[in-house]
C-alpha cells in the first residue's frame, strides 16, 4: 500500500502560480499591467514584452523600466468525502494552501536606433513565481489512506476502524525568461518584429505522509490476516524532488498606427517543455511522474494570440482593449494516470481572456488608470483536467493605481491589482480514483482473505463518491520606474 500512497502522492503536488493569466502564463509582466491590464497595444519600454512591435513607433531614445511586484495567493479546496469523518469531526473538510511571492522583479529595455529599426529585451517570471505551503496535506492524497477503515468497515458491517496520519505538502514553480525582440519599421504607420523567449523552467515538490495509522482492526479477529499485510507497509514517506528545462518561445508581433489609434497582435508559440527530474527523495516510491532521471514529463507553456487596440478620445483620455486566446488544447501535459503526455486529452474548450482599460492625465506629472479583465477556461462539466493539485477556474480581475513624472525623464507607477475567483465543484463517483486503488491494493496483499469475506466484490464496490470545491484569492501590489535616455 506504501507504493500506491506515494504514487498518490506524486499527483498530489501543485503549480504554484502566483499571476494573472492562463493556467500557465503570467501576463502581469509590468506595473503598468496591474494598474491598467490592456496592455496589448501599449508603446512604451513596457512593449518588449507586451507589444515588441510596438517599439518602432518610440522616440529614438533608450527606454527602460523595472518593476517589482508582490503577489498574494491563498487556494482553498472543501472535500465532501464520506470517509473523511472516520480520521476528522466530519465529512467534509477544507485545505488551505498559501503562496507568498514579496519580491518578484522585472525589467524591460526598449531601443529605437535607427529611423527603421528597433530592438528590445524583457526579462521576468512568465510563469509560477512563488511557494505554496499545505500544511495539512490535500483530499487527493488523505482520501487514499480514508479509503481503507472505510473499506473494512464495509466489509464487516460495522464501524470498527479509524485512521490518522500526518501529511504536509509544499511545491515551488518558477520560469525565469529572457526575451529579445528585432523589428523593422516598414513606414510611419506599420512596424513588425519577431524574437525568441529562452525560459528556465525550476519546480521543487517535497512532501511527507508520516505517522500512518488504521485503528480497530485489533478489535476483529477474523481481519487479522489483513492487519498483518496492511500493517507491514504503514511506513513513513517523504518525496523531494526538483524538476528542470531550459525551452524557447518564438514570439511575432505587428503594430499599425494611425493617429489617435493604435492596434497590434502578438503571437507566442507552443513551448514545447520536457522536464527532467533529480530525485533526492523517494527514489524507489514507484511514481514515474517524479522518477529519479526521467526527462520526458511534458509541462508545454500553450501557444498565446494577443490582440490589442488603444484610442486617444482626448490628448488626455486613453481608452484601450485586450483579446487573449490561450491554445491549451495544442499543449502537452503529463498524466499521472495514464502515463502518458495526454492530460491535455481532457480539454473542452481553449481558454481566452478580455481586457479593457481607461487613463486619464489629470495634469502632465499626474495619471490615474484603471481596468479589468475576465478569464474563462474551458475545462469542460466534467473538470477532468483540475484536481485539488492543480487548479485555475474563472475569475474576473480588477486593477487600479497611477503614474507620477519625476520629470521628463522619469517617471513612477505604483498599482494594486486584484483577482476574484468562481466557486467550482468536481464531482467524482470514485472520488480521486480512491476507490479503485484500495481494491487493488487488498486483492495484492490479503488476495484469499478478500476473497472470502467478500466474495464477488469488484473495483467498483470499492468506490466512494466525493466532491471538491475549488477556490482561490490573489492580490498584486507593485511599483515601477521608468526612465528614458
Amino acid at each position: 500500500m506504501t507504493k500506491r500512497i506515494m504514487v498518490a502522492l506524486a499527483t498530489t503536488f501543485i503549480s504554484a502560480s502566483a499571476f494573472a493569466g492562463g493556467f500557465v502564463t503570467n501576463t502581469n509582466q509590468t506595473v503598468a499591467f496591474l494598474r491598467q491590464p490592456a496592455q496589448d497595444a501599449t508603446i512604451s519600454a513596457s512593449s518588449a514584452y507586451f507589444n515588441p512591435a510596438g517599439v518602432g513607433f518610440l522616440d529614438r531614445k533608450f527606454h527602460f523600466s523595472f518593476n517589482w511586484q508582490s503577489a498574494h495567493q491563498s487556494r482553498e479546496v472543501t472535500a465532501n468525502y464520506a470517509p473523511l469523518a472516520l480520521g476528522n469531526a466530519s465529512a467534509q473538510k477544507k485545505y488551505k494552501g498559501f503562496a507568498n511571492a514579496n519580491f518578484l522583479p522585472s525589467v524591460d529595455l526598449a531601443w529605437r536606433f535607427t529611423d527603421d529599426f528597433f530592438a528590445s529585451f524583457h526579462f521576468g517570471v512568465v510563469g509560477g513565481g512563488g511557494k505554496a505551503t499545505y500544511d495539512n496535506g490535500l483530499g487527493s492524497l488523505e482520501s487514499m489512506v480514508a479509503i481503507y477503515p472505510a473499506v473494512i468497515n464495509r466489509l464487516v458491517g460495522a464501524n470498527v476502524c479509524t485512521y490518522s496520519a500526518d501529511i504536509n505538502l509544499i511545491g515551488k514553480q518558477y520560469i525565469f525568461a529572457g526575451q529579445l525582440n528585432i523589428g523593422y519599421r516598414i513606414n510611419e504607420h506599420l512596424s513588425i518584429a519577431a524574437g525568441l523567449r529562452a525560459n528556465y523552467l525550476y519546480n521543487n515538490y517535497s512532501a511527507g505522509i508520516r505517522n500512518i495509522s488504521i485503528d480497530g482492526l485489533q478489535n476483529v479477529p477474523a481481519l487479522a490476516p489483513l492487519a498483518a499485510g496492511l500493517g507491514a507497509l504503514l511506513a513513513d514517506r517523504e518525496l523531494d524532488c526538483t524538476q528542470t528545462d531550459l525551452a524557447w518561445t518564438p514570439v511575432i508581433g505587428i503594430d499599425y498606427k494611425a493617429g489617435p489609434f493604435n492596434f497590434a497582435a502578438k503571437y507566442e508559440f507552443n513551448t514545447s517543455v520536457r522536464l527532467k527530474n533529480e530525485t533526492a527523495v523517494g527514489k524507489d516510491a514507484g511514481m514515474a511522474h517524479f522518477a529519479d532521471g526521467a526527462d520526458d514529463i511534458a509541462s508545454d507553456i500553450p501557444a498565446l494570440l494577443t490582440i490589442g487596440a488603444s484610442y486617444d478620445v482626448l490628448p488626455s483620455l486613453h481608452l484601450n482593449l485586450g483579446f487573449h486566446q490561450y491554445f491549451d488544447k495544442n499543449a502537452s501535459f503529463h498524466n499521472s494516470a495514464t502515463g502518458a503526455n495526454d492530460r491535455q486529452d481532457s480539454i473542452d474548450k481553449n481558454a481566452y481572456e478580455l481586457l479593457a482599460g481607461v487613463e486619464y492625465d489629470l495634469s502632465k506629472k499626474f495619471t490615474v488608470s484603471a481596468g479589468g479583465q475576465l478569464t474563462r477556461f474551458g475545462w469542460g462539466e466534467g473538470c477532468e483536467f483540475i484536481n485539488d493539485q492543480s487548479f485555475n477556474v474563472n475569475s474576473y480581475s480588477l486593477g487600479a493605481g497611477f503614474r507620477y513624472h519625476l520629470n521628463d525623464k522619469i517617471c513612477i507607477d505604483a498599482a494594486v491589482f486584484k483577482t476574484f475567483y468562481d466557486k467550482t465543484d468536481k464531482v467524482m463517483s470514485d472520488y480521486n480514483n480512491a476507490g479503485a486503488s484500495a481494491f487493488a491494493t487488498l486483492s495484492q496483499v490479503a488476495g484469499q482473505m478478500l476473497g472470502a469475506v467478500a466474495p464477488g466484490a469488484t473495483a467498483d464496490s470499492f468506490k466512494v463518491p466525493g466532491t471538491d470545491t475549488y477556490y482561490r484569492t490573489n492580490t498584486v501590489f507593485g511599483l515601477g520606474i521608468n526612465i528614458a535616455f
